[in-house]
């Protein structure tokens, strides 16, 4: 019986990670790239690496001293200021996940 329900976990698990693949890919597509905006300084980071390389994903390790609290000696970044938002960058303008997959939707059925 645990067996089973362990296997429905991890289905459930997989089958909604493979939903957020094909959101983000979707996004990728239309130019919409990971990023930061903090409030505070209405500052817009785009998501990096620990190198500075620009990443598919969000990451919290490439963000500058000015927004995170506390890193850790190996360069880990454990938290970020309030102010700061996770969402998407695209042609220099702030999306918030909820914005940028609606927009999405929207241009992609204007486009038919």
């Amino acid at each position: 019986m645990k067996s089973l329900m362990k296997d429905e976990r991890q289905g459930a698990t997989r089958l909604m990670q493979s939903e957020v693949d094909r959101r983000r890919e979707a996004l990728r597509a239309l130019g919409f790239r990971p990023a930061f905006f903090d409030f505070a300084t209405c500052t817009l980071h785009p998501s990096r690496d620990a190198r500075g390389v620009p990443s598919d994903i969000h990451l919290l390790d490439g963000l500058p001293d000015d927004v995170v609290v506390v890193r850790t000696d190996c360069g880990r970044v454990v938290a970020v200021k309030t102010s700061l938002m996770v969402g998407f960058e695209r042609n220099g303008f702030f999306y918030t996940p909820t914005t940028a997959w609606r927009a999405a939707r929207e241009w992609v059925s204007v486009a038919c």
